[in-house]
């Protein structure tokens, strides 16, 4: 019986690059979302058509990619599609966001929690956390619909969404029964969530919770849109103005991460290019 041929260190790297190729073609494939040409393909990806096309016709045969029948373009064909339904069904968010929520209140020791964008309701919801070790801390009612436009959860939320969005969820606070003195003014409010946006995170002061500041980052979504917020809850009296950089720069971090994890692409603006002190968060 002839004995199983051996892979040669040469073997092994090419079937490793063999393997990166394919992932980085699966991967532009699951970008675009109208379908991609071979020649944009090699393009973004530094390879020769032929490579290209040659990865193509493989990924065809197992119905991981299809080629439109009526232009040169390719997408993801069924197989692809039924493992991605497949993996986002056993892995809602919660599962997804719970190792970044590990990983804020690891590295902070600040009670940490995940909020999601309600479009439908134009609010959120606070729908799972992680707790500090310290004795002292604050409690947020969690999966009940909550406001946009207090607290740092919600603006960071609201500085990401289009004008007829925040102006649908001004209008749904007043019409429920909302007194008019608790609503930030418009201008008020814009300018702050133009300084959100400028800086990539919000803070609050007793916004959302009476001497509980908040310190958020939004999280997108696969379609580029933003789904919600992940950030820290802390006692006023344990914040210090010194750490807001720090803090700011990790929950930005695990924000992108978290981003990422969900299917954002990376030009998706959840990082801007830099990080100022928000010196005007409201108070």
């Amino acid at each position: 019986q002839p004995m199983p041929e051996r892979a040669t260190p040469r073997r092994q790297a090419a079937d490793t690059g063999t393997i990166a190729r394919t992932v980085a073609v699966l991967a532009a494939i699951a970008d675009s979302a109208a379908g991609v040409r071979i020649r944009d393909l090699a393009a973004r990806l530094a390879l020769p058509a032929s490579t290209v096309h040659r990865l193509l016709e493989r990924l065809m045969g197992e119905g991981m990619v299809e080629r439109d029948a009526q232009a040169p373009v390719y997408r993801a064909g069924p197989e692809f599609l039924r493992m991605a339904a497949r993996v986002v069904h056993a892995h809602p968010l919660q599962s997804i966001a719970a190792p970044f929520l590990d990983e804020a209140v690891r590295t902070t020791n600040e009670t940490a929690y995940l909020c999601l964008y309600l479009p439908a309701e134009h609010r959120l919801s606070f729908v799972t956390h992680r707790e500090s070790t310290h004795p002292l801390g604050y409690r947020v009612r969690s999966n009940e619909p909550q406001s946009l436009l207090v607290g740092a959860s919600g603006r960071s939320i609201l500085a990401w969404l289009d004008e007829p969005s925040r102006a649908a969820a001004f209008a749904r606070e007043a019409s429920h029964g909302a007194p008019t003195r608790s609503l930030p003014g418009r201008r008020a409010l814009l300018a702050d969530l133009a300084a959100i946006r400028a800086r990539g995170y919000a803070l609050s002061f007793g916004q959302r919770i009476p001497g509980a500041v908040g310190l958020f980052a939004p999280v997108f979504a696969a379609d580029g849109q933003v789904a919600g917020s992940i950030g820290y809850t802390i006692p006023e009296q344990r914040f210090r103005r010194a750490s807001e950089a720090a803090l700011a720069r990790r929950i930005r971090e695990l924000a992108a991460g978290l981003s990422t994890a969900l299917g954002a692409r990376a030009d998706t603006p959840q990082v801007p290019r830099s990080t100022r002190s928000a010196r005007t968060a409201s108070r």
